[in-house]
């Protein structure tokens, strides 16, 4: 039987038709709608990101500031200015290092005296600074051969010829390697550089723990870049010590233990550091067990009680957003106050 159309039908066809289309127009407003309110949410979660960054950055700068401030005002001290230690307030400010609230968040700073680690710079280039470097190796456990190619190896990536030396090695060897690269020939600018160096090996520059020996100090933590030659007595750890004085262990320790004072505890109040060079090669003596002590002229030429550069490391953070600045400064030589930016580095997190 054929169909008949009429008006009423073609009507509720094209109502159908009409509605269908109306629906995906909704549809389709709706998803570009919720596609802007997606792409607005994202834009502003960036730009509160950004502004959270921008504030920690500047909390990281203020850390910074702060203890640039303290470190001038150290030096216009009238009982301690002439000498540097743990215990002064440079370096142990809790009031004003830790979580320390500022606008909407907190910074927190750590001042290392750079002079308390070894200057492999000036050592390097020391008549006998290998004998410095395989005693550190020595107390870091490293084996003696594996220890000599660290050794030499360090020395031609310092030295300005291309001649290797018996376990060391220069740009042919470092060509071998994927990628390949060739030795600087030139003193160290940053510590991080001595991964490139043959033998030093990650577990060794991070101070990793192996199965029968404890975790040791980092390279970052044992060695400057900065060119001072000294080391200050006042800040330098028992291993550091012991590789530039040739000092055993227990004249180590037992410097070390009259310089923390009764409570054994360095930073705290009861510490006692050496005022003057002269002061310390007196406890060295007392300190005597096994060896004789390096004569006083030779030691004064190693040794200090003061330092000129500072690391600060400033870490912002507002709303769970950090920034990192690791900045080193220089200090003139007392009475001096001057202090200049000679080398700044800024990280994202907390690292």
């Amino acid at each position: 039987m054929r169909k008949s159309w009429t008006p009423n039908t073609l009507s509720a066809d094209r109502s159908g038709v009409a509605i269908i289309l109306v629906l995906w127009v909704v549809m389709v407003l709706s998803l570009l709608i919720s596609g802007f309110a997606f792409t607005m949410h994202v834009e502003t979660q960036v730009a509160s990101y950004g502004r959270k960054e921008l504030k920690a950055e500047m909390l990281a700068r203020s850390g910074v500031e702060v203890a640039r401030m303290e470190l001038m005002l150290h030096q216009q001290s009238p009982t301690n200015s002439q000498f540097d230690a743990s215990n002064q307030e440079w370096a142990t400010n809790e009031l004003l290092y830790v979580d320390h609230k500022l606008g909407d968040g907190t910074y927190n700073v750590k001042v290392t005296d750079e002079e308390s680690k070894i200057p492999i710079n000036f050592i390097a280039a020391a008549p006998q600074g290998d004998l410095v470097l395989k005693r550190l190796l020595s107390i870091l456990g490293v084996d003696p051969f594996d220890g000599d190619v660290i050794i030499d190896s360090i020395l031609d990536w310092i030295d300005a010829d291309d001649l290797t030396r018996l376990n060391g090695a220069e740009s042919d060897y470092y060509q071998s390697l994927s990628p390949p690269y060739r030795a600087k020939n030139a003193p160290i600018d940053r510590v991080a550089e001595m991964l490139l160096i043959r033998g030093v090996t990650p577990e060794l520059y991070y101070g990793t723990a192996t199965a029968d020996q404890e975790a040791r100090p980092s390279f970052p933590e044992l060695f400057t870049t900065w060119p001072t030659g000294r080391i200050n007595v006042n800040t330098a750890s028992s291993i550091v010590l012991q590789a530039m004085l040739n000092l055993d262990d227990q004249r180590a320790q037992a410097i070390i233990s009259q310089r923390d004072g009764p409570d054994g505890i360095p930073g705290t109040e009861d510490d006692q550091p050496y005022p003057t060079v002269a002061a310390f090669p007196a406890t060295q003596e007392q300190a005597q067990t096994q060896t004789q002590p390096q004569p006083q002229t030779q030691l004064a030429s190693l040794i200090s009680v003061n330092s000129s550069f500072f690391t600060v490391k400033s870490t912002g953070e507002v709303g769970g957003v950090k920034r990192t600045l690791v900045v080193t400064l220089h200090r003139d030589p007392w009475p001096g106050t001057n202090m200049q930016v000679v080398a700044w580095c800024e990280l994202r997190g907390g690292q």
